[in-house]
């Protein structure tokens, strides 16, 4: 074979794969986060990482990407849509920092999605109770304008609803007269 030849030949295949990788590229997959990026310590966040219809695993990665979290059930949407959820019960401040996903489908994985940051800030919801008290299964069906998030144990609810009884009267002094109220 001829050095032309041998050339020309090398070209087209290195054409034709640029072709073939150009055709296949996947689109970048996109983040969010609900109900937002600001959350309060002991809140739950949930991620939704989106891609193509086809998607075989999603994964959630820490901006390090030693953290990652793979999800193999992945819902269409619609059409040309798939989605994965990852779901975070009480935030704290180790779970804060930027967050990104990526997806498998063939002919492999595709780019990285943006980064989303987030924060964990805001009121602390815990309270300093035992999770078995934060435990909303936990909870008593109380009637209320939201029997279903009570975030306390009816023990605990009782105990911080119970009037506390007034401490005992200190003695009056008045000269040399002690006078205790009746």
């Amino acid at each position: 074979m001829s050095p032309h030849l041998t050339a020309l030949l090398g070209l087209v295949l290195c054409l034709a794969q640029t072709i073939h990788t150009r055709e296949g590229a996947l689109p970048r997959p996109s983040i969010s986060a609900e109900p937002g990026t600001v959350i309060p310590p002991g809140r739950p966040v949930t991620f939704q990482c989106r891609g193509p219809v086809g998607v075989y695993v999603f994964r959630l990665e820490r901006e390090d990407r030693a953290k990652y979290k793979d999800s193999y059930n992945v819902f269409q949407l619609g059409p040309s849509e798939s989605e994965a959820r990852f779901h975070i019960d009480s935030v704290s401040e180790d779970s804060a920092g930027s967050y990104r996903c990526i997806y498998y489908k063939l002919p492999g994985w595709s780019e990285h999605s943006d980064f989303l940051e987030l924060l964990v800030k805001g009121e602390d919801v815990t309270w300093a109770l035992p999770q078995s008290q934060l435990d909303p299964r936990a909870c008593p069906q109380v009637p209320g304008p939201c029997p279903g998030c009570c975030p306390l144990s009816a023990a605990t609810l009782a105990l911080l609803l119970t009037p506390k009884p007034s401490p005992p009267a200190l003695p009056l002094h008045t000269g040399s007269l002690c006078l205790t109220p009746a």
